[in-house]
């Protein structure tokens, strides 16, 4: 792998039946940096994502991840790893608690087998009080501590999306997947969620988003990768991209040079 990269995707491809929604799709992702993923409906963008986690397996290629090979992995395997996501249609139960919720991200990071969970033994108890505290201060970080009794249905859109990311950082990640996250905001939250993705990245974490919002991609994005039809046909940093004459074409729009 390049010595810098955290992510390195070669030649991946993948096919349903006759339809090809990924072929040869290439990128290295650069540790500690936005890197974006854009095209239009249909680009195979989440097909893209879904064969990172281990959602889809590819056809053909390689996915390394910190010098280790993914591809084909199952998606547990990939989370132990150290690769989180959320997802475009935000995915929460329904029934639990904002803190409950996010206790669910930290099971890659426990370390207690079934019988001491039975057993209430003395390990298991101290695993736990460190999870909810680690949980704790996830929601602090994201300014939703004070909901964390709430049930997370009973929350405005914009917090559940700080809630699924919450649970997303739980899992203590060195990759995170980002899709659509600004899908459904209005332009102070995608605002204050671009405030909050650069503050993600600046701890040092790796950030791989898929977005729509090309104003949000072009402001915090370090690098972009053009997708159109499954196929890459464009990448580089911001700038470079919006003055790029077939991603104008197919996607911007002329108002972006």
């Amino acid at each position: 792998m390049t010595p810098d990269a955290i992510l390195e995707v070669r030649e991946l491809s993948k096919r349903f039946g006759g339809v090809h929604a990924l072929e040869g799709v290439e990128c290295i992702v650069p540790e500690g940096q936005v890197f974006a993923v854009i095209g239009p409906n249909g680009a195979g963008k989440t097909t893209f994502f879904n064969c990172l986690t281990g959602v889809t397996r590819p056809t053909t290629g390689s996915i390394r991840f910190q010098n280790r090979p993914l591809a084909g992995l199952p998606s547990h395997r990939i989370a132990e790893a150290g690769i989180a996501r959320t997802w475009q249609t935000i995915r929460l139960f329904e029934h639990m608690t904002v803190l409950e919720n996010v206790l669910v991200g930290c099971h890659t990071r426990g370390s207690t087998g079934f019988p001491g969970a039975i057993l209430r033994l003395p390990s298991q108890r101290r695993e736990e009080r460190r999870l909810r505290e680690a949980a704790m201060n996830h929601l602090q970080r994201l300014e939703i501590a004070h909901l964390a009794h709430r049930p997370v249905s009973s929350l405005p859109f914009l917090q559940q999306r700080r809630v699924e990311l919450a649970r997303a950082l739980a899992a203590e990640p060195k990759l995170l997947l980002l899709d659509e996250p600004a899908a459904g905001l209005n332009t102070r939250e995608t605002g204050q969620l671009g405030e909050l993705i650069l503050s993600i990245r600046e701890q040092g974490l790796t950030v791989l988003l898929v977005e729509h919002d090309m104003s949000l991609v072009m402001e915090i994005s370090d690098q972009v990768l053009v997708l159109d039809h499954g196929v890459p046909i464009a990448e580089g940093p911001p700038r470079q991209i919006q003055e790029n004459e077939k991603v104008i074409a197919i996607y911007l729009g002329s108002e972006a040079l």
